[in-house]
């Protein structure tokens, strides 16, 4: 048996009778639904700040967020209000989407880089080939010209030191690529969490818009019919929680 509000309304003077179970359940549900908006409400300002942290170390520099959310109260008295703070959050999340896509250009570019210092490699390695071979083919004609020997053993130690230099070279090209792909692996670790916590942060925003939308739709419910039947409030709690 639900409270018959049509009634209540043509004699408001009137008591009506209504069963204490009814009223207990109606303040139940209504204290149930304030308690899932504060803590939306709460999860909203938490993943707020998480993410002003993340970008600013992305970033490098301090960016202030606007208040998205304010005390349940105001929400409930100002659907204006929630868009402008609806409004507030898109702007911040095209700037997270806009950091990320710079995120993702350094870190192209950071792989051109290796790439370009991996073909300088290879051609310091093919020049080396070159040389030592070059060297062998020396070897070859201080055997067969005995009266070239010392000579060709200068031309050797020299070709010997070049090479020297070329491996020095070489290895300090390795380290090199070594410390940027070690970079390049942070900065992807670095890029895949900023990509959950953004993915974290849009099902939360969802899931507190819905629970606004729902308050909106019982207040018009309320207006217009002037009672809110148990099957009624069942539904929008089942729409809320999918």
């Amino acid at each position: 048996m639900s409270i018959d509000w049509i009634k209540a309304e043509e004699r408001p003077d009137k008591k009506i009778s209504v069963e204490g179970r009814l009223l207990l359940e109606l303040r139940s549900k209504i204290n149930t639904l304030e308690q899932e908006l504060d803590k939306n409400h709460k999860k909203l300002e938490r993943t707020l700040s998480e993410l002003k942290i993340t970008k600013e170390k992305l970033s490098g520099r301090e960016i202030s967020l606007t208040e998205l959310t304010e005390r349940k109260s105001s929400a409930r008295k100002s659907l204006d209000q929630i868009k402008e703070e609806k409004l507030h959050t898109d702007i911040e999340l095209a700037k997270l989407k806009t950091d990320k896509s710079n995120l993702e250009d350094k870190l192209n570019d950071a792989l051109l880089k290796i790439t370009n210092l991996e073909n300088q490699l290879n051609l310091m390695v093919e020049k080396s080939t070159n040389i030592e071979q070059k060297i062998l083919d020396k070897d070859k004609e201080i055997q067969n010209k005995e009266e070239d020997r010392v000579n060709k053993a200068k031309e050797l130690l020299k070709k010997e030191e070049v090479i020297q230099d070329l491996k020095t070279e070489i290895n300090h090209k390795s380290e090199e690529i070594e410390n940027l792909k070690k970079k390049l692996k942070e900065e992807i670790l670095s890029t895949e969490d900023q990509i959950k916590k953004f993915k974290d942060f849009e099902a939360e925003m969802t899931k507190a818009v819905m629970t606004i939308k729902m308050v909106v739709k019982i207040k018009k419910l309320m207006e217009t019919k002037g009672f809110l039947s148990d099957k009624e409030f069942e539904s929008f709690l089942n729409e809320i929680e999918k």
